[in-house]
């Protein structure tokens, strides 16, 4: 077994590193493709964030939401957003009866292997898997909104429509 000083170690990942660009992800659009995927409206299929502090608090919580939860639980139709080719999003919340109950409006821009929304007083990281009509977005990000970036989110989509 041979060891490497630091010196060494830095030297073989320099010399990696200047052999070229690395090849694409073939399973991972680019950023042109992943935004021009992402424009349309997607409805919130699952949901689930493990809350390290909830509320910061020393209280963990775990909330998961599934897609017959949506009605059968909550009483409400699942969260639709629409991404719209100008970087605007929109989030709307309904009733079961179709009655708006809570839209919040965004930003977003995929950049590198990240997805970017920026909302009012927060902004999340996600990192996005699509694969069709179904996106997977995850990340670890403040979702309670208790200034610790220590939630675990992972929430999937599904297309309903399409914009251009």
């Amino acid at each position: 077994m041979s060891y490497q000083t630091p010196i060494q170690a830095f030297l073989i990942l320099l010399l990696l590193t200047a052999c070229g660009d690395p090849e694409p992800d073939p399973q991972q659009p680019d950023n042109a493709e992943l935004s021009s995927a992402l424009l349309g409206t997607w409805e919130t299929v699952e949901y689930n964030v493990d809350y390290a502090t909830y509320l910061g608090g020393d209280t963990a919580y775990v909330e998961r939401i599934r897609e017959a939860d949506w009605g059968r639980k909550y009483g409400v139709n699942p969260p639709s957003t629409v991404f719209t080719p100008d970087g605007k999003l929109r989030r709307t919340h309904r009733l079961k009866t179709g009655q708006v109950a809570n839209v919040t409006n965004g930003i977003w821009r995929a950049q590198g292997d990240s997805l970017f929304v920026i909302e009012p007083n927060i902004t999340y990281t996600y990192y996005p898997e699509l694969e069709g009509d179904r996106l997977e977005l995850s990340g670890v990000v403040d979702q309670d909104q208790d200034g610790a970036r220590d939630d675990t989110f992972r929430a999937v989509y599904r297309l309903v429509s399409r914009t251009r």
